[in-house]
């Protein structure tokens, strides 16, 4: 029995911008005048702002410009630092891997709707896709489970063949929540143990696809 769908998350998995919306967090909280520690917020990523910001702030905080940082940051992403990302390498040739075998695959972000797109046009992955979630498509972000379960619903799959992929411990636990397997990656930044509980665990999405082979040996035990 072979993997039917991978539910692939896009930061820190495909590309590389997890430093990249610290700094944007950092630079919002400070627009309303919150001093946050780099590290504080860099930990946290894989979050959506919807847990992110009660997790940094206190009540007063909240009621005062917990709404608006999340609206500013946002703005502030897309005017300042999306451009700036990259895909990681091999990101797209790896894509490109998973679909010629006859993987289906999406997308499993809770980003904006707009943002998720940007970074499907820059991996050339459109026509590759069976589908692509975003903010939209769920009330609470990871380690919530709706964002994987939207993704998994798209595919149509059968999800005892199907991985998540995903860099963070919100990753994990949000798959396991499902429950699905979960292939993690190093390449988001955080440390090996915080991944320990994924099925499988490896430098990159490249290093991934030149063991597609073993991962399929998941589903024959």
């Amino acid at each position: 029995m072979r993997t039917e769908a991978m539910l692939l998350d896009i930061d820190g998995t495909l590309i590389d911008s997890n430093d990249k919306h610290a700094d944007c967090w950092v630079e919002a909280f400070a627009h309303f005048g919150k001093h946050v520690e780099w590290n504080d917020v860099r930990v946290q990523i894989g979050k959506g702002g919807d847990l992110l910001v009660p997790d940094t702030l206190d009540a007063k905080e909240m009621r005062a410009f917990g709404e608006a940082v999340k609206s500013y940051r946002g703005e502030l992403w897309k005017r300042r630092y999306m451009e700036t990302v990259q895909p990681f390498p091999h990101a797209r040739e790896s894509i490109l891997a998973l679909h010629d075998r006859g993987i289906k695959l999406a997308f499993a972000s809770s980003s904006n709707p707009d943002e998720v797109e940007y970074y499907v046009e820059l991996l050339g992955a459109r026509a590759l896709l069976a589908g692509s979630t975003s903010k939209k498509d769920a009330q609470f972000s990871k380690p919530s489970p709706e964002i994987f379960q939207a993704a998994l619903e798209q595919t149509g799959a059968d999800p005892e063949r199907t991985f998540a992929v995903g860099d963070t411990p919100y990753d994990v636990l949000s798959a396991h929540r499902i429950p699905l397997p979960v292939i993690a990656v190093l390449s988001g930044g955080f440390a090996r143990e915080l991944l320990a509980k994924a099925e499988y665990l490896f430098a990159d999405i490249g290093a991934m696809t030149k063991e597609l082979d073993r991962i399929d040996e998941y589903f024959r035990t």
